[in-house]
């Protein structure tokens, strides 16, 4: 998470290896070009956000007003500009009945929304989030427990596995917060979404080529060439579902992939999204896109 007091190089780095993973993903999963271009046209305007709210400090009391105000309007040309039609109608309809500070409060609350309400909370709320930090976190609502995210209280939008520190041990496992970004430790072979630790409840599924396809459960009908061996699309990222509570979340495996960054990869997953509708699983909660 950035920190105010950091220098504006190293403030940045996240955003640059954001646009440097956008630019691989589109050259290597074309069928995601779309939500890439728009998440790829984003970026500088969250990072200008982002790096203006550390600077700027806004008061917590203000926080969804400071969005509103400041954040909005830059998102929304953006997106009218790089967005699919469905999502810059919906936008122009959503706005012209609600305030976008409600939309705001909204997502810092916790409340119900609907997906163009949600991709516009959360495009505009969530670089401020990250660069204000705990100064800022504190107001939204939400558990702070072991499935939630300790700093905002906001749900897991995926699973990843950080590199080892330890040759011989493997990386620990992590989830990222769909609100404000941050992550925190979670226990291997328990869901994120109900607690369940039975393995045999706990079905993975991969792709055929990679160390979990190999044990069964293969993602079948992938997009990318079909002959026998054939590289995997996703190589370092599955579905780890839940049996009893019937959700999932995608996990990425930076330790698989060192150019792996889990925010940009987890929204090229939409083929894997899509098997695990298909299974009768519900993610826990849709990415930025709505997938």
């Amino acid at each position: 998470m950035a920190v105010a007091a950091a220098g504006t190089g190293t403030r940045s780095m996240p955003w640059a290896a954001r646009r440097r993973r956008v630019a691989e993903l589109r050259r290597a999963r074309p069928f995601a070009r779309e939500v890439l271009d728009l998440y790829g046209a984003l970026l500088p305007v969250q990072q200008t956000c982002s790096l203006e709210a550390a600077d700027n400090r806004p008061a917590p009391g203000r926080l969804a007003a400071y969005v509103a105000e400041l954040v909005v309007p830059r998102v929304l040309d953006v997106t009218l500009a790089a967005g699919p039609e469905k999502l810059r109608g919906g936008l122009l309809e959503l706005l012209e009945r609600r305030p976008a500070v409600e939309v705001v409060e909204g997502w810092i609350g916790g409340a119900e929304q609907s997906p163009v309400e949600r991709y516009l909370a959360r495009a505009c709320l969530g670089p401020v989030l990250e660069g204000v930090g705990e100064a800022a976190t504190h107001v939204c609502s939400g558990p702070r427990d072991a499935r939630h995210c300790p700093a905002c209280g906001g749900p897991p939008q995926l699973a990843y596995f950080a590199p080892a520190t330890d040759d011989l041990a493997a990386g620990p496992r992590r989830l990222l917060c769909a609100r404000c970004g941050g992550g925190w430790g979670y226990a291997r072979m328990t869901c994120p979404g109900c607690g369940e630790d039975s393995s045999s409840k706990l079905p993975i599924f991969s792709e055929e080529g990679t160390a979990s396809g190999e044990r069964g459960n293969v993602v079948r009908g992938l997009p990318g060439p079909s002959r026998e061996h054939a590289a995997a699309t996703f190589p370092s990222m599955r579905i780890e579902a839940c049996e009893s509570c019937r959700r999932y979340l995608l996990s990425v495996d930076v330790a698989a992939d060192a150019k792996a960054v889990p925010e940009v990869d987890e929204l090229t997953g939409i083929p894997l999204d899509l098997y695990a509708r298909e299974k009768g699983f519900t993610k826990i909660i849709p990415n930025l896109m709505g997938f």
